[in-house]
């Protein structure tokens, strides 16, 4: 079997799907930092100018971009929840592809760091090692994306009803 040869009961199609779901995946794991850094300059140039004070803005004024903040945020939360959705499932479909080639990119993640040093400690208890199952599966890149957009959609909520602060 020569070195670029597939790997036994594989197929080309099935390394180009592969290939696919690889570019997939980066093209919306980029799509969603691009996103975040279009939400960040949005949020900051409506903070700007609702707390700007030459010339004041009116209370309609600054209500309005309140809202527009708001559905900012929503809109940017969906549009973040619906491309971690198609970068999972490309996930999900790379690992059971790399069963048929016998590769291990996707199934074989790091763990994370903050639990690195306690592994073989927790290891020793049934209960840490629930412990730790529970943390490491909250503890993610996309649960800390979500709650940096539900920080936003509480503080737009909270300059509405308490706008005599804001």
């Amino acid at each position: 079997m020569s070195e670029n040869a597939p790997p036994e009961g594989s197929s080309d199609s099935t390394i180009d799907e592969y290939k696919d779901l690889s570019e997939n995946m980066r093209d919306y794991g980029n799509k969603r930092f691009a996103l975040m850094t279009l939400f960040v300059a949005l949020t900051a140039g409506l903070l700007s100018a609702i707390f700007t004070q030459d010339p004041p803005l009116s209370s309609q004024v600054k209500s309005a971009l309140k809202v527009v903040g708001f559905v900012t945020s929503i809109v940017f939360w969906i549009m973040e929840e619906r491309a971690a959705d198609y970068w999972h499932h490309f996930r999900r479909r790379a690992v059971e592809l790399e069963e048929v080639l016998g590769y291990k990119q996707y199934q074989e993640r790091p763990k994370p760091y903050i639990m690195k040093c306690t592994i073989s400690w927790m290891e020793k208890k049934r209960l840490t090692r629930w412990i730790y199952h529970l943390a490491t599966s909250l503890v993610t890149a996309t649960n800390a994306v979500r709650a940096f957009y539900g920080f936003w959609i509480i503080a737009w909520v909270a300059t509405l009803i308490w706008h005599s602060c804001f």
